[in-house]
């Protein structure tokens, strides 16, 4: 068993490493038409800064796998302020606009987006938290307020720059955070009905985004409007049948399918692939959480424990949520494929948080304390 539990963390490299090399392939095919006509025939160009990122990922995979993990513990609390100063400079003069939502930060050599830094920070915060009050996790003050918090005050920042997917994915994974570090399912239920109360305000005041989940229920009710984007990815998906058409040979990318590149990727895998590849990538996903779950289960440090499941769950669910946009079976969010879409902070951020995975994976052993979270007793064999 000792052979199996040694073998894991290389799988899990060679899993990532091959998805990402999987992603600047698909990247390149998916926006060569976009680059050639917006970027002076220059077909390389989002491929190059797809590869670029994909450099600076691998060093910060290996600067976070080398890192002491006691000084993630202790600067948990300042990385998660620096998040949140970052999203308040999105309205700085440094600040971007794209598409109607103000979410970028120009740096002048690359454009930021902070929200990746706070899915992340949140996590740590979270993790940092509960592990120094782990006897308090089923108290109301301790367990659940300050928490609540914690991400509220991150999530309200987030959601001023227009961008809902990413707040509500952090929501969902920063809550089953507190739920495996011992919230009591109670004040979980109160926290997610509370939610509901700003989703609906942020949903109804957007005419945009009320027409958006208008389309998802029927987006043949507006074939060149609203439902365009859905239909064309459903399309795409379809004609590629079992093998697809051949990599390079996808026509919806032509500009037919808004976003190819980033957050549809996945029908561009459709057509260019088939089923093979979209059984492919989703098999390679369902094996990597898989993976994760097992290695966490080998950690007995309870900070590690907990940043280790929020990371397997930021990986799980932001695929799953791609993946369901692309198929029609969830309301669009803007949010793109894990390792596979092209995306610089996202990139960055998500390797980073996987050599911190590995290095918690590898060091985050310690003697059980006397009471054990959620994630303790349910990962532990």
């Amino acid at each position: 068993m000792k052979k199996l539990d040694n073998i894991y963390p290389f799988l899990f490299l060679c899993l990532v490493i091959a998805l990402c090399c999987f992603g600047a392939l698909m990247v390149y095919s998916s926006s060569v038409f976009v680059a050639e006509h917006k970027y002076s025939g220059n077909q390389y160009y989002f491929f190059k800064k797809e590869v670029m990122w994909l450099v600076l990922g691998f060093v910060a995979m290996y600067v976070m796998y080398r890192v002491r993990l006691e000084w993630v513990r202790r600067l948990a609390p300042l990385l998660y302020l620096i998040a949140l100063l970052s999203l308040i400079l999105v309205f700085s003069p440094l600040g971007v606009t794209v598409n109607g939502a103000r979410r970028w930060i120009n740096l002048g050599f690359m454009r930021f987006q902070p929200t990746e830094a706070l899915k992340f920070s949140m996590i740590l915060v979270l993790a940092w938290w509960y592990d120094r009050e782990t006897r308090e996790a089923g108290t109301f003050i301790k367990g659940a307020l300050c928490p609540a918090v914690i991400m509220g005050i991150g999530l309200v920042l987030a959601l001023a720059g227009k961008d809902l997917g990413t707040p509500a994915l952090i929501a969902l994974v920063g809550g089953a955070v507190c739920f495996l570090a011992g919230m009591k399912i109670r004040y979980l239920l109160v926290g997610f009905l509370l939610s509901l109360i700003p989703a609906y305000y942020y949903i109804s005041h957007e005419a945009y985004r009320v027409k958006r989940l208008l389309s998802f229920l029927n987006p043949a009710a507006d074939p060149l409007g609203t439902g365009y984007q859905n239909l064309q990815a459903l399309m795409a998906i379809c004609s590629g049948k079992l093998t697809g058409l051949g990599i390079g040979e996808s026509l919806m990318k032509m500009e037919y399918l808004p976003e190819a590149h980033t957050d549809f990727i996945f029908a561009v895998i459709g057509e260019e692939l088939g089923f093979c590849g979209t059984a492919g990538v989703i098999c390679a996903f369902i094996l990597l959480v898989l993976l994760m779950w097992r290695m966490i289960s080998g950690m007995t440090d309870n900070f590690c424990r907990l940043t280790a499941a929020g990371i397997t769950l930021v990986i799980g669910c932001q695929a799953f949520i791609n993946i369901g946009v692309v198929a029609d079976i969830l309301p669009n969010k803007g949010m793109g494929l894990p390792f596979i879409s092209y995306g610089g902070s996202s990139l960055l951020f998500l390797l980073g948080a996987c050599g911190l995975f590995l290095n918690m994976a590898k060091n985050g052993i310690k003697p059980q304390t006397r009471h054990r979270s959620v994630v303790s007793r349910t990962l532990a064999r």
